[in-house]
Parts: structure tokens; sequence; C-alpha cells
């Protein structure tokens, strides 16, 4: 039976395939993300600490947001310098094994070079876009738990943005799932349309490729537009309660509104990370036969 590309299931057995083959170096890879997530929330708290201790000519906090900092820096660079390495390694192991199976499978060149620059984004996919989706989700997590412990009112206001903004960001994957097909279906005739050397056609390919690609940006901003919106009634809300908290010292007030800023920050991120996984479903059902054979054994070559 052949196999049906056009579904969910495809895209994540393919990927489920090549995280298996390099488990172990990826895995570092987001344990180094997490650990950088990790202290990021903690600098709302620590710089609060700090602030309110020096009131009081106390340096406990100081140290706290230093020790923060310092640990942050080193695990930092430390992450940088592996996750480079590795992913560009991966690269190079898919990339080649796709061009091989499709020359083997008779594809044409010019659907191989596209499919082979578009495979890329499988990879970046796990270099870029999940480290992205592991900071949004300690940004959520982490803000929501520390705002319900400086104030349960505020927490409960910041949840209750959650619903409306995942029906939103459910039509939006819709519309950019099409979207991005359409644009990488003319990607994918760039090399037979240069190769004709006719100027209407090259003229009328790129102005094609610069519609879908307007039409992928409006559609984002518009998404992201709608969320700010929204964003922007609860800060002001949240930093007129802040302030009128019984008790609350000026570190306190600071970290509530940092923490608010990680809320928002991580909503933020959802207009561009719908947009990302929809253009990664379109890439992974073209390259999807190739991807499978490359992800195999290596007598499959």
């Amino acid at each position: 039976m052949e196999t049906d590309v056009n579904t969910p299931q495809t895209l994540m057995a393919s990927l489920k395939r090549l995280f298996a083959e390099h488990r172990w170096r990826i895995s570092a890879t987001y344990l180094l993300s997490t650990l950088e997530n990790f202290f990021n929330l903690l600098y709302p708290f620590a710089t609060g600490m700090a602030i309110n201790g020096l009131l009081k000519d106390e340096y406990f906090g100081l140290g706290l947001f230093l020790g923060t900092w310092m640990l942050h820096l080193a695990v930092g660079v430390l992450r940088q310098r592996y996750d480079t390495r590795v992913f560009c390694d991966i690269y190079a192991q898919l990339a080649s094994r796709m061009v091989l199976s499709q020359h083997r499978a008779g594809v044409a060149t010019t659907q191989i070079v596209a499919r082979a620059t578009l495979s890329r984004e499988i990879v970046d996919f796990f270099e870029r876009d999940i480290p992205l989706i592991i900071t949004s989700l300690v940004s959520f997590v982490g803000a929501v738990i520390m705002l319900f412990f400086y104030d349960v009112q505020i927490g409960l206001a910041c949840l209750a943005l959650v619903m409306p903004i995942s029906l939103l960001s459910r039509h939006y994957a819709k519309r950019t799932l099409h979207l991005n097909t359409q644009l990488n279906d003319q990607r994918e005739r760039e090399v037979a349309v240069l190769e004709s050397g006719d100027p209407s056609q090259i003229k009328k390919h790129y102005n094609l490729l610069s519609i879908w690609q307007v039409r992928l940006s409006d559609a984002e901003a518009t998404n992201w537009g709608m969320i700010e919106s929204a964003m922007i009634g609860l800060a002001a809300w949240v930093i007129y309660r802040a302030v009128n908290l019984d008790d609350a010292g000026a570190g306190t007030i600071y970290a509530i509104i940092a923490y608010l800023w990680n809320f928002v920050s991580s909503l933020a991120t959802v207009p561009f990370l719908v947009q990302q996984l929809s253009r990664l479903k379109d890439i992974s059902h073209r390259v999807h036969e190739a991807t499978d054979s490359a992800l195999g054994d290596d007598d499959k070559f």
C-alpha cells in the first residue's frame, strides 16, 4: 500500500526516526537549553530579592543574582558551541543520504536541488524550533507558577487568556499550512524556471514567491497583533494590581512585572512557532520517502 504522506503521523514518524538515530547528542543539547531557561526564570526572582535586600542593607539577594548570572553564562557558552557541531553533522549526513536516495529513485534533478535545501528545515526544527518551544514552555509555565506565588488573582487572569489564544492559533495553523504549500510548490519549480532562460517566466516565478511570502507575513502579523491586543489589557491590570498589593516591596513589584513580560513573551512566539510547524509539515511531506531512506540502514543506499 502506498504511504499517505499528507498526515501528521507521517511528519511525526520522520521526526521520531531522526531523533532516535541521534537521541543522545540531541538530548544533551536540550538538557543544556533547559538549564539555560531555568536560569532565565530565576532572574526576576533573584533581582527582586537583591532589590529588597539592598534596601535593608542585606547582600544575600545580590549574591544570588550574581551567582545565577555566572552559571547562566557558563551553560550558555557551552550550549552554543556544542549544538552547532551536533546539528551541522546531522544535516551533512541527512542531506547526503537524501540526495543519493532520490537519485536512485529517479527524481528529477531540479526537485532534488530544491528538496536538499528544504531538508535543512527538518534539522533546523531540532536545532532552532524545539529549543524555542522549550523556552516558551518554561517561560509560560514558570511565569504562571511564580505569578500565582505572588498573587492568585494575577495568575488566574493570565490563565484566562490561554483558551482564546489556542482557538485563534488553531485557525492560523490551517491558514499557514495552505500558504506554505503554495510557496514550496513554487520553490520546487525554481531551477527549471531559471534553466529555461525565459524572462517572462523568471519574472512571474519571483513575483509568485513574493506574493506567497507576503501573505504568510500578513497572516503572522495579524495573528500576533490579535494576541498582543489581549496582552495590553492584561498588562495594564497586572501592573495596577501589583502596585496595590499589601506589603509589596519594590523588588516584589519588579518581579511580578518581569514574570508578566516572560508570560507575554512566551505567547508572542506562538504565531512564529505555528508557522514553522506548518512549514515543516509541508516540507516533510515532500521529502518523506527520501527521509525514510536516509534514516534507515546504510545498506539501503
